[in-house]
């Protein structure tokens, strides 16, 4: 219909007509044009938003699965301590057999810091976050991270050491006995009613005892254990990075 307007007036000579009929072409095109950018702005706001909340989610996971790691950690280091002292002292065993034994089993635990926020790298390739603030915060809490898992990356010497050290028939009743996973989470029960009798426990004791490497490995890696800590810096950041998520999502909904 407007072609056909345009072009009658286009033979009769219309000009004043024909600059109107133009202007209401441009100004439609126009229009139509912002309206598909506005509508294609608010897809990408929504699905930005739906990835801060996936994000949200994963973080959560990864504060308690940070949580989790400390726990287990702080098992690890109390009994390292305990079979550092066993060494450094007399290393005679005269009461206590199958705990010490335990103590030195649990000190060989290892579990890798990770933490995965796929979302988050979902977010980058499509250039978001748009909140600067939530960029710096998630790339920051990831440095952390990445600096908190180096000395955790590779199994310790100790943990290969020891447990070719502590005999067989000890090692089945350890695994049933001082060890549980519960929801994800390992569990190093101490003191643990290890079914074994003292003689085994002893051998296994003077095995370790009579092997100088154990000691200095066993120091290192409990020193590893110990600077881990509950991992202050790292719980801080994800704090941080959870509380912008928090603040965005709230003003967006």
């Amino acid at each position: 219909m407007l072609l056909r307007r345009v072009m009658e007036h286009v033979r009769t000579q219309n000009w004043t007509a024909v600059f109107l009929d133009f202007i209401i072409v441009v100004v439609g095109v126009f229009i139509g044009i912002q309206v598909a950018n506005w509508n294609e702005q608010r897809a990408d706001n929504q699905r930005e938003l739906t990835l801060l909340k996936a994000l949200k989610v994963e973080l959560i996971d990864s504060i308690r699965q940070t949580n989790t790691i400390v726990n287990a950690y702080k098992q690890v280091s109390e009994s390292g301590i305990r079979a550092v002292s066993y060494l450094e002292e007399d290393a005679s065993c005269k009461q206590d057999c199958v705990q010490i034994i335990v103590d030195f089993f649990h000190a060989s635990q290892w579990q890798q810091i990770e933490v995965s926020l796929p979302t988050y790298q979902e977010l980058l390739r499509n250039g978001w976050p748009q909140n600067r603030e939530i960029f710096i915060a998630a790339n920051g809490y990831i440095r952390r991270v990445t600096l908190n898992s180096g000395p955790f990356s590779e199994s310790p010497t100790y943990r290969n050491l020891v447990r070719g050290l502590i005999p067989l028939p000890i090692h089945e009743p350890y695994w049933s006995t001082c060890f549980q996973l519960v929801n994800g989470e390992e569990v190093y029960i101490s003191p643990c009613d290890l079914p074994i009798t003292d003689e085994i426990a002893i051998k296994g004791l003077e095995a370790i005892a009579n092997e100088p490497e154990v000691h200095r490995a066993l120091v290192e890696w409990t020193g590893y254990v110990q600077s881990i800590g509950n991992l202050t810096d790292q719980n801080e950041a994800a704090d941080t990075l959870l509380r912008l998520l928090d603040e965005e999502i709230k003003t967006r909904e």
